[in-house]
């Protein structure tokens, strides 16, 4: 690209060389539209193909005088054909903010085209909105190349299939050099390690192996530009290239999938999922919590696709996610359909029942839809059976002391007076959190069974005893398991006693005590 614009130069032109370049002006204004510009048709069929077939593209421009170019006639092209197209373009003209509102506009628009330089290529989270890359423009540096198709495939995406197209001219040299120098020794290095490796060099040495190529080697009849002779820029960037690559190879044969014992990675993810939560138990929670601020969630026609309406708590939702709309149509799983929200466990409407909850649960005023404690009849016990909800807290021994927490459920029963934790202790209690009621219970009576379970755990000093030392235990064994992978000092696990009693709940037997 030129160092400066045209003009500057306008004193020091001869006669010939301004006819010359007034002949090229020229020229180039003849070839604009769809008359003159081969590669404008080209990238029109593509993009009518990627629309007919559900995708919506961005189509990436290095220069934002093209990107406007692109645009108008895109939209002119394939009006058309969709009646409901709308194509903007997005440059580095605008301000951050500016680039965001025109995006979450167009966004808005059922049929829609995005045309974009590079600006948009990092930062801004394109996957909702967008399924598709158009390369219109090759990038000089294949870092960017990534850049621009990670805007869209990346985690958040709702399509299973993501397309990218690259265009480019087969008698163009600048564009055959940027293919062979560049991109396809990056994509041979992904192929080769299975990711990408960005280049190792400054952009001013990436154009200058790109120059280099195109002006050293000459530009006769011959129009293949190989590699046969390589100018020493390209030598020199693809040396360093090839050392990056071995290096990450290296760091990368650390953690090779043959050291991997697929046991320990089944007993690790199996450890995760009661305290990250999964698709089944982030329903649950947000059907349950729902219920109780007096709205529902219910199936819809569409399988996995549920209505949230929230009820009470909507307009907190609404401050929490202004950009959605209730009825909310809500999916658990990943990808979700077109209009569909995905709700995990980070999700502004799953936070904020979150909170909801344990503020109405934590609040001095009570209330017997968020109560810590309890007690029902139940046909899932056949003795009365206690569920205690504890907070147990840590200090991580190690070169620098960490402060831990978490939370959990634990169940007993009454022997010989003293307080028997059923086995395991750490999924005993799961299964009766599933517990119905069998009957109505007056209220004396509920309190007079939760007095009952705290009395028999005040009449003993040590009844968190085997608890406790069962979690430290499993925590010391995970945390030291990882340390000797990675052949760090091994960790102890201190705990702080007694734990805090967040929730008490008794389950007993129908007609029992």
């Amino acid at each position: 690209a030129p160092a400066a614009p045209m003009e500057h130069a306008e004193p020091y032109l001869t006669d010939s060389q301004r006819r010359r370049r007034s002949g090229v002006l020229r020229r180039a204004s003849e070839l604009c539209g769809p008359t003159g510009d081969r590669k404008l048709v080209k990238a029109a069929e593509q993009v009518s193909g990627l629309l007919r077939d559900g995708f919506r593209p961005i189509v990436y421009c290095r220069f934002i005088a093209t990107a406007k170019y692109v645009a108008a006639w895109l939209e002119k092209l394939l009006g058309s054909e969709f009646r409901s197209l709308r194509v903007i373009a997005v440059t580095g003209e605008d301000g951050d903010e500016k680039r965001r509102a025109q995006v979450d506009e167009l966004a808005q628009e059922p049929v829609r085209v995005l045309v974009a330089t590079d600006c948009l290529s990092e930062g801004i989270n394109l996957q909702e909105h967008f399924d598709a890359v158009l390369h219109y423009d090759l990038p000089w540096n294949p870092n960017r190349l990534e850049q621009r198709e990670g805007r869209v495939d990346r985690y958040g995406q709702k399509k299973k299939v993501v397309k990218t197209v690259l265009l480019y001219g087969s008698d163009n040299p600048v564009d055959l050099v940027v293919l062979d120098v560049l991109i396809r020794k990056a994509r041979t290095i992904r192929e080769r390690l299975g990711i990408s490796v960005p280049v190792p060099v400054e952009s001013d040495a990436v154009v200058q192996a790109v120059i280099d190529s195109v002006l050293l080697r000459g530009m006769g009849r011959e129009t293949q530009l190989r590699l046969d002779l390589v100018p020493p820029e390209v030598s020199r960037l693809h040396a360093e290239w090839e050392a990056a690559a071995d290096r990450e190879e290296k760091h990368r044969a650390f953690f090779a999938q043959h050291g991997i014992k697929p046991d320990e990675v089944a007993r690790e993810l199996q450890e995760l999922t009661p305290v990250l939560g999964d698709a089944a138990a982030i329903k649950g929670f947000v059907a349950n919590a729902a219920q109780r601020f007096g709205g529902t969630l219910a199936e819809t026609k569409r399988p996995d696709v549920f209505e949230l309406r929230a009820g009470d708590l909507e307009p907190a939702l609404r401050t929490r996610a202004p950009e959605l709309d209730f009825p909310l149509q809500a999916a658990f799983h990943s990808p979700v359909p077109e209009g569909v929200v995905h709700l995990g466990r980070n999700h502004p409407v799953v936070l904020a029942y979150c909170d909801a909850v344990i503020g109405a649960a934590l609040s001095p005023e009570p209330d017997e839809k968020f109560a810590r404690c309890g007690a029902i009849y139940t046909d899932a016990v056949d003795i009365r059976t206690g569920l205690l909800l504890l907070r147990l807290r840590y200090m991580l021994r190690e070169e620098s002391d960490q402060f831990a927490e978490e939370v959990v459920v634990a169940a007993f029963r009454r022997q010989d007076g003293r307080v028997n934790w059923l086995e395991p202790l750490d999924s005993a209690a799961q299964g009766l959190l599933e517990a119905n009621p069998s009957a109505n219970m007056p209220p004396q009576e509920r309190q007079a069974h939760v007095a009952w379970a705290l009395e028999l755990l005040k009449g003993q000093d040590d009844w968190f005893a085997p608890v406790v030392e069962s979690r430290v235990e499993r925590l010391q064994e995970s945390h030291n398991r990882l340390r000797r992978v990675v052949k760090k000092a091994r960790l102890k696990v201190q705990p702080h006693t007694p734990p805090d009693i967040l929730g008490c709940y008794v389950l007993v037997p129908t007609g029992g005590h």
